[in-house]
């Protein structure tokens, strides 16, 4: 009886088009093109990734609110897992009721808690993934400064950022901590010589060359000379790349545009876009 009432509870709705994925280019496409969204995961731009001189993160909590006031975000941040079968995709949420969607088409944009999706050609072939890794560190012993960028030629420690110090009350911009962004493959995260350790090291050397030093500790022989430079790293965020490489089939689509390829398109209107016109969101 229990498993009757279980199979009746099932939830079913039919789409012809429907998008998986949590991306800044999953939530534009929905925008665009007027098409519901299954959050698979939130995968949130960093504050400091930008498009059109725009802030990547701002423009996604924009599309979010504004796909969830036109009805597109499906599940909101509530699937735990999406499971693909044929031209069906069961998304079960956090408190483990199952829905069943139907779909003439699936455009995937990006592969994480779904399963039922065709072999990708890197498990095929056995290619090399690459992640984004952030390595955020606190500067305990750092001239005061206003810079805000630095940027290499090498993929480990590819970028610094700089922003104010969130240890501090109060605003002191001036005062500021740092992320060093790398691009790594599956192989390098694994190897010490690529650690949020060596990520440090590598900073301090860059900013040594720089000009950077500690803070000031006075002088000697007239001369004013500074305690260490120290950094101290707080915490590694590793974030894919990009999903998975896959075929397309004839009912799922796999989308890899980045968010500036997506923003050329036209805007094909629809009732976001007057929800749009009439909160100036965008």
């Amino acid at each position: 009886m229990k498993s009757q009432d279980a199979v009746a509870s099932v939830k079913k709705y039919k789409y012809n088009q429907i998008i998986i994925g949590g991306n800044l280019s999953a939530l534009i496409y929905s925008y665009l093109n007027d098409t519901p969204c299954i959050i698979n995961k939130l995968s949130v731009p960093h504050q400091f990734e930008k498009v059109n001189n725009e802030s990547q993160l701002k423009l996604w909590k924009k599309l979010y609110f504004l796909l969830s006031l036109a009805g597109l975000n499906l599940f909101g941040d509530q699937v735990n897992h999406v499971r693909i079968n044929k031209n069906e995709a069961a998304t079960t949420t956090l408190n483990s009721k199952v829905t069943k969607l139907n779909f003439e088409k699936a455009i995937v944009f990006d592969d994480e808690n779904v399963t039922g999706l065709p072999m990708s050609i890197e498990e095929l072939y056995k290619t090399t993934s690459k992640f984004i890794v952030l390595d955020w560190m606190t500067a305990r012993s750092c001239m005061v400064h206003d810079f805000e960028h630095f940027c290499t030629e090498d993929d480990f420690v590819k970028d610094i950022y700089f922003y104010p110090t969130e240890r501090v009350a109060g605003n002191h911009p001036t005062q500021r901590d740092l992320v060093a962004v790398s691009h790594l493959t599956t192989e390098q995260l694994q190897d010490f010589d690529y650690s949020d350790t060596y990520a440090r090291f590598k900073v301090i050397k860059l900013l040594k060359e720089e000009g950077f030093n500690g803070r000031k500790n006075g002088f000697l022989n007239e001369e004013r000379i500074y305690y260490p430079l120290d950094l101290k790293v707080e915490k590694r965020e590793v974030k894919k790349f990009r999903m998975n490489l896959y075929d397309d089939s004839d009912k799922i689509e796999f989308n890899y545009s980045s968010p500036q390829e997506l923003l050329i398109q036209e805007n094909k209107g629809g009732y976001q876009n007057k929800l749009n016109d009439l909160l100036k969101i965008l």
